[in-house]
């Protein structure tokens, strides 16, 4: 079952992991944070809502599982910081350098590489 989980998560964003690699190399930076976002909002918003929904409609109450919902929130609080962080730093300081801000946005990335 984990490693099911394990599958659909890494090839299921398959096609937006491509589409952002492409768009990086041809420096398409724009294209690369709208894509992150629509797929955050589709995955948060689209698909929870829509679970919700379809649940609703068949079952009258629904019970979820509190140890994945606060593994779910947690994971989706630590990657939120990580891609607030790096934006925080570049625009509370102006004199930092843009290599220095690309540097930590490289460690988070790195983080949560590591954490997946």
């Amino acid at each position: 079952d984990a490693i099911g989980g394990l599958l659909n998560a890494t090839f299921g964003n398959l096609t937006e992991l491509i589409i952002s690699i492409l768009a990086l190399r041809k420096d398409m930076m724009r294209i690369v944070q709208v894509s992150l976002l629509g797929s955050i909002l589709s995955n948060c918003l689209l698909v929870l809502g829509s679970a919700f929904l379809l649940g609703g409609l068949r079952h009258s109450s629904q019970k979820f599982n509190t140890q994945m919902a606060t593994t779910n929130s947690g994971l989706l609080m630590v990657s939120t910081m990580a891609m607030l962080l790096p934006a925080a730093l570049d625009a509370a300081d102006e004199e930092r350098s843009a290599a220095s801000v690309l540097s930590f946005s490289r460690f988070t990335a790195m983080l949560l590489l590591g954490v997946y």
